[in-house]
């Protein structure tokens, strides 16, 4: 799957949970578009899996997908999506890491089409890091 086509899934992805939440991307709030930047990390995660692509490119889907669908700059990109990666290391069990795997769940769920459960599984992330914040 050439890099173009991974990046419009990916675009597709975060689109579908917007409209899953019944809301646009200009109603969503700096905290509410990272959960789902986050989430779809775990989109990357999948794709790179499923296509063989190599850390590098994985790296460069998510700093794409971070310009392009989340309006971030080259630089904050950069910054978020090095701590995405930091994020996945096997000792780390910090929140970032289970919304990431949340989101390879959520990957799985938009190929099989299984909306609702992308929606129920996007909107429990979202809840509990709301609580979480309100602690």
């Amino acid at each position: 799957m050439p890099i173009k086509q991974a990046i419009e899934e990916l675009t597709d992805l975060a689109n579908k949970i917007i409209e899953e939440l019944e809301m646009t991307f200009e109603e969503t709030n700096e905290i509410e578009r990272q959960i789902i930047a986050v989430f779809c990390f775990g989109g990357v995660h999948a794709i790179a899996h499923r296509e063989g692509l190599t850390p590098p490119e994985a790296h460069g889907l998510i700093i794409a997908l971070l310009i392009r669908k989340f309006g971030y700059s080259p630089e904050q990109a950069a910054a978020f999506a090095e701590n995405l990666i930091q994020s996945t290391a096997p000792q780390k069990q910090d929140v970032m890491n289970a919304i990431i795997h949340r989101g390879i769940d959520g990957h799985r769920q938009y190929q099989h089409e299984d909306y609702e459960g992308l929606r129920h599984n996007i909107t429990e992330v979202l809840i509990a890091v709301q609580e979480d914040n309100e602690k």
